[in-house]
Formats: C-alpha cells, structure tokens, sequence
C-alpha cells in the first residue's frame, strides 16, 4: 500500500488542482498575475484550442508548437518564482483524458511489480479498510480519471496537458508540475520517484517534500496579486479531501483519498515551515539533505535532530499461514496515522502515530490465501501502548460497518473501550471473512497479525484463529536485531 500510493500522489501531479487553485483563504478570491496568464493560456482559453492532441501509441509524438511555447513560458516563471534555474527547456503536448489515463496505466503496470500492487489490496482489505468486492488496482484508475488534470513525465521530459483543462485550473496545473520539471533537473526526481523495495516510508518523505516544494510555488503565484505567500497562509488553508468527494472518485474507499491527499497537506506544512526560517534556499537544502522519514516531514525537530527511523529485521513466517513473502516494507508515521484516521478523530490518530521509531510488513500468499504481519517500534513504552489502544479501537469495530457520507465509520469504538479491552497487553477479534485481528505489545514494540483468510473474486473467508495469531505476534519479537 504505502509504496503504490507514493507512486499514485506523484502520477496524478496537481489533479487536485481545481481545490489548488480555488482554495479557502481568509482574503477575498484573487486575479491570476498578469505576469502569469500569459505564461499559461488563462483568460478562460485553454491549451488544446489552438493546438491538436498527440497520439499516445506513436513512437515519437509530433511537436506541438502551442504546448511548447506555453510551457516554456510557464517554465519561465516558476523558475523565477522558485528561486531555481530550469537546465533545459521541457516539452509540452496536449493530451485526452483517455490518453492520460492510458498512460497512466501503463506506468502503473509496468513501474509498479503487479504483486505489489495485488498486495496492496489485500492488505487494505485485511485491515477491513476496503470491502471484499473493492479492486484496488481499478480503485487506482478510478481515481486517475476522475481527477488528472495533467502531469509532468520525468522519463520523457515532457509536460503533457489535458486537453480540456482551461483557466485557473491550467495555470495552477502547469505551475505545480513545472516544479516538478525543476525538481528533476537539480536533484533527479527520476531515480527517486523509481519503484524500490522496501523504501516506501523514505519514498513518502521525498514525496512529500516534492509535493510540498511544487504545491507551496504554485500558492504563491496563485496569490501573488494580493502579495502574499505559501508560508503567511495558514497550513489548514485548504481543504483538499473535499475535493476528492464528487463525482466518480466517490466510490473509492476513504483511506485511499486520504493517502492521495497526504503528501500535499503534510509536505506543504514541511515547505512552509523551512521557508518561514530560511526561505527558498531552505528548501533547496532540504533536496541536499532529504528527509529520512515521514516522521521527519511531520516533525521539523526530529528533521532538523536527524533522528532516524530503527531498522527492523526480516519478520519471519508462521506454519499456520501462508509462507511465501510477496511483499515487504516499511510503512512510516504517516502510513500509520491515516490508518488510525480510519478508527479515530484525526487527532487522535496523530497521537497515536506520534512516537513512531520503525516498523517492517510484510504479506505471504500462497495463491488466494493470505497473511499479513507488522511489527512497529516506538519511542517509548507509553507511545506504544497510544499505539496499542489505537489498533484495538480497529480490532473491535464491527466487520463491514456501515460508514457516513465521507466513506468514514458511522461511529468510532470509543477509547475508553479500547483500553479496557488491551488491559492483558493483546487483543484479538476473529472475522468471519478477513480472519483473525490480533495486536500484541512488547514493551515498546507492537506485533500485529492479519488474517489468514482466502478471498478471490466470488468470496472471502477466514482461515485461521486468535490463538495462532497471537502466537506469531509473540514471535515477530525474537528475532535478531537488524544489520546497521
């Protein structure tokens, strides 16, 4: 999951740039700069009027003297904006949707290993975060074409524009992306937006660092009119997870729109806040010194101390489930908090992910069956007991419960349950399809155990018991120590 959705944050670019560039600010709604509507094709235009879409399938895309120009302007601007040279021009062209979205999926199953991806889902469903019937890899798609307004290429070189993307929502598009450009030119957003295993925590940093740079340049030019900045705005300006609530995109379980707007909020704040103290060349520093993890994005003093995350070894299988690891990495704090989102006011799932020091999971199949484990270290003893506590509140929820209009639980297990239930230092549900919950802690670690349960495209059912469950959780501990 954390790794998928990394690449999915980066893929779309600014597709959330219709609430990018109509956020909810305490000043009265602006004009775009006048320096900027030329560089763009604003005044309500857009690019693809003057200019005919490129052919997805052809070996070498026809140049599109429009795109072209209107990129390179725009690539002007925000260069200057951000405070960082463009090395090299950047190509444009104009795009469908379906174009897009062709592209799109074919970076998902080509860039993407396809069991990572089927890993991912079964893993958000033996969390009971998305029901059985939900296909991740469609979920994924669904989104794409709902939201993807256009996106910067960094294998090609290339920015490519919807081509029924005009305005505002062109203008803040263009400028995000293009930071994007720059971002690859001076510290090769390329090799890091690579797939690689077991980095997914560190891949969410960078990532959010990316889309913090890109999303804080654009506000500014957004707001430059009224001559104000990313940083004098506050970090809750904009509401972003409404913006995945309309249209076809409201089918996709909450989790997954939550993870999509992540890196946007959490790497803004950590933009903003080096910016307040240092200004842009804070953040080229930042590029110099990447964030080691998502803990590190969402405390500035654990950035600015380098307190790394602890490395945890290879977990080890259980007779009773299934043996054949597919999938393994490390899912960081903020992985961590959007799950506890899905069981508990936000605030209190940032408590509860606070105290984050490493973690390691990894999922085995053996066909359609499928185990989960996840061993978590924390800070200290009282963080993973808040840790504890946080789990139990999704070990008690009931299978399949009916959720509200934002896709969240009706109504949360309460805290004061959740305690009760892990006096023992455990807890444990068995589930008629996702097979046993089980979370057991160990002094300042946590040890939890998903499943085994057997689900294909007709049914899910569990395969296994608490008993078992809890057995394994009790061995994630004894393993050795991680190499350094």
């Amino acid at each position: 999951m954390s790794a998928v959705r990394h690449w999915l944050t980066l893929t779309l670019g600014c597709a959330l740039a219709a609430a990018c560039a109509n956020p909810q600010p305490s000043v009265a709604p602006i004009a775009i700069p006048a320096a900027a509507a030329g560089s763009s094709g604003a005044s309500g235009s857009s690019v693809a009027e003057t200019a005919q879409p490129s052919s997805i399938g052809a070996p070498t895309m026809r140049p599109d003297a429009t795109a072209e120009a209107t990129v390179a302007r725009a690539l002007s601007y925000v260069s200057r904006l951000r405070e960082l040279d463009a090395t090299e021009p950047v190509k444009g062209r104009v795009i469908t949707r379906d174009e897009m979205v062709s592209r799109v999926e074919h970076s998902l199953d080509t860039e993407i290993p396809p069991a990572v991806v089927k890993a991912s889902g079964e893993i958000l469903f033996a969390l009971g975060t998305v029901p059985a019937s939900f296909d991740y890899r469609l979920g994924l798609l669904q989104v794409m074409r709902s939201e993807l307004l256009g996106f910067y290429e960094p294998h090609e070189k290339t920015m490519f524009i919807g081509a029924d993307v005009r305005g505002q929502e062109l203008d803040a598009t263009l400028w995000h992306e293009l930071v994007h450009a720059l971002q690859d030119q001076h510290y090769g957003l390329e090799k890091l937006l690579d797939f690689q295993d077991d980095a997914g925590d560190w891949q969410g940093a960078v990532h959010a660092l990316a889309e913090g740079d890109a999303t804080s340049a654009m506000l500014d030019a957004l707001f430059a009119d009224k001559h104000v900045r990313a940083p004098d705005l506050p970090d809750k300006m904009m509401n972003l997870q409404n913006a995945l609530s309309a249209g076809s995109v409201e089918g996709v379980p909450a989790i997954i729109k939550r993870s999509v707007v992540a890196p946007y909020l959490d790497g803004l704040s950590f933009v903003n806040a080096l910016r307040r103290r240092g200004g842009w060349p804070a953040v080229t520093a930042a590029w110099q010194r990447l964030p080691a993890s998502t803990e590190q994005v969402l405390h500035l003093d654990k950035y600015d101390a380098h307190e790394a995350p602890e490395p945890l070894p290879p977990l080890v299988a259980s007779s009773s489930a299934p043996t054949q690891a597919v999938y393994s990495d490390v899912y960081g704090e903020q992985t961590l908090r959007i799950l506890f989102e899905e069981w508990m006011p936000g605030r209190a799932a940032r408590e509860a992910a606070s105290g984050w020091a490493g973690d390691r999971l990894t999922s085995y199949s053996d066909g359609d069956r499928t185990s989960v484990a996840w061993r978590i270290r924390y800070d200290n003893e009282a963080a993973a007991l808040n840790g504890l506590h946080a789990f139990a509140r999704g070990v008690l929820a009931p299978e399949d419960q009916t959720t509200d209009a934002s896709g969240r639980l009706s109504e949360f297990v309460s805290a004061a349950d959740a305690e009760r239930a892990t006096r023992t230092g455990h807890v444990c549900r068995e589930r008629h399809t996702r097979g046993p919950f089980a979370v057991l802690r160990h002094g300042r670690e946590l040890g939890v155990i998903l499943g085994p349960f057997r689900r294909n495209s007709q049914s899910a059912v569990s395969e296994g018991q608490c008993s078992a469950a809890l057995g394994w959780a009790a061995a994630l501990f004894t393993q050795p120590k991680a190499a350094h």
